[in-house]
C-alpha cells in the first residue's frame, strides 16, 4: 500500500555494554554500596555513583527502552 512502512526492528545495545569499563573513572579505592542492589563495590557508574557493571548496564538498558517505546508511542499517535 502507498505511505504504508515497515516497522523496522530496533537493534539490540552491544553485547560489552555501553560504558567503557576499562576507564579508571569506573573504579575507586573506596567500596560503597551500589545504588541499584544494595551490593558493596568498588565500582562507579558515568555518574561516578557506585553500581556494579551488570546493574548500570541493565539501568541503562531499560532506560534506553523505555525511551524508544515512548517515541515509538509518540510517533504512532500522531
Amino acid at each position: 500500500m502507498p505511505g504504508r512502512r515497515r516497522q523496522r526492528q530496533r537493534p539490540d545495545p552491544p553485547a560489552t555494554g555501553v560504558l567503557d569499563w576499562k576507564d579508571s573513572r569506573h573504579w575507586s579505592q573506596q567500596a560503597r554500596p551500589c545504588r541499584y542492589c544494595g551490593g558493596v563495590t568498588n565500582l562507579r557508574d558515568g555518574s561516578r555513583k557506585p553500581a556494579h557493571k551488570t546493574c548500570a548496564e541493565d539501568a541503562i538498558q531499560a532506560q534506553i527502552q523505555d525511551q524508544a517505546a515512548a517515541y515509538e508511542n509518540e510517533r504512532l499517535s500522531n
